[in-house]
């Protein structure tokens, strides 16, 4: 028979190693909680295919990073179509998108404004129904542009606009480079030349993608070539894009949206993205594009361009 001291230190253990057991499996609940709350709280960045957006991925990774959020880049199959489905979906927290882009390719509008601010004010009020938020724009426009190497412009002090270009490709001695839809649609060659009263009757011209053009007029074997504002590529060939002072070329304004109640729509991020957003301009997108042009990673541009950044940050007064 069992006494009451022998049986007593059995229980005991027993009812000890419950607790234990109790407490190990409170603790390892508690710990896949804090670790699934984390991985909710990573903010999820949208990347697209092209050069400049992986440039502008790289800046959004390296800005969220830097303000000590858990941060995560994700190839989001495309360019603003595939973003943007991605994002309406709850796959991706945070992209940049391009107004024009947005208007014409993602809301199926037609006629999108060629004025920069009408162009981020219609898509961020038509995108407030669908959850995005658009933050506050960049200065950087990426629309089409006509360029031409530096070498061949006017003096300092002449113009040098759209309006002198016209003149130059009417003369029937300038060669036009551009895409053969830009060459053939009545929104292209066709509006840019009654705008700034081109004479295309004679004007020699060769259909070309943007690569190819930029090349030709690289090589001088065209004037002028259609290409993008914000292109790396012309930028690292040293050549300029032709400011259209009419207004023809639609605003592809670069701008980060975010889905709203994801990770991202908080103010530490959405802050530290507007001060990179209000970092950039045209030729400052040119010149970030042309260093991926010429071999360098997204990432270390990207870091290049936040470290000048921050240093030329007034030092906060204590």
């Amino acid at each position: 028979m069992s006494t009451p001291d022998t049986v007593a230190p059995a229980a005991r253990q027993r009812v000890w190693r419950a607790v234990c057991l109790a407490v190990v499996v409170t603790i390892g609940v508690m710990a896949s909680a804090c670790t699934e709350a984390g991985a909710a709280l990573s903010v999820v960045i949208g990347a697209g295919g092209t050069a400049e957006q992986q440039v502008l991925a790289a800046l959004a990774h390296e800005t969220v990073r830097r303000a000590g959020v858990p941060v995560e880049l994700r190839d989001a199959g495309g360019g603003t179509t595939g973003m943007r489905r991605a994002a309406l979906a709850g796959q991706i927290d945070l992209y940049w998108d391009y107004t024009g882009a947005a208007w014409t390719l993602g809301m199926r509008e037609g006629a999108p404004p060629a004025d920069p601010l009408e162009s981020w004010e219609r898509v961020a009020q038509a995108d407030e129904d669908r959850g995005l938020r658009w933050l506050e724009p960049s200065a950087a426009n990426a629309t089409l542009a006509l360029v031409v190497r530096r070498a061949d412009l006017p003096a300092a002090g002449q113009p040098r606009g759209l309006g002198w270009l016209a003149g130059e490709l009417s003369s029937g001695q300038r060669r036009l480079c551009a895409d053969p839809d830009f060459i053939a649609r009545g929104d292209g060659l066709a509006s840019l030349a009654a705008e700034y009263g081109i004479d295309t009757a004679g004007m020699p011209r060769r259909a070309a993608g943007e690569a190819d053009a930029i090349a030709a007029v690289a090589a001088g074997d065209c004037f002028a070539g259609l290409a993008t504002a914000t292109s790396g590529a012309a930028r690292a060939a040293d050549l300029v894009p032709v400011a259209d002072e009419l207004g023809v070329f639609p605003a592809f304004v670069i701008a980060p949206v975010v889905r709203e109640g994801s990770p991202a729509d908080r103010r530490l991020v959405t802050a530290a993205l507007e001060r990179v957003s209000a970092a950039l301009d045209t030729p400052t997108m040119a010149r970030l594009n042309a260093q991926v042009a010429s071999g360098d990673d997204p990432s270390t541009v990207a870091r290049g361009f936040l470290d000048a950044l921050a240093e030329a940050e007034p030092t906060p007064r204590g």
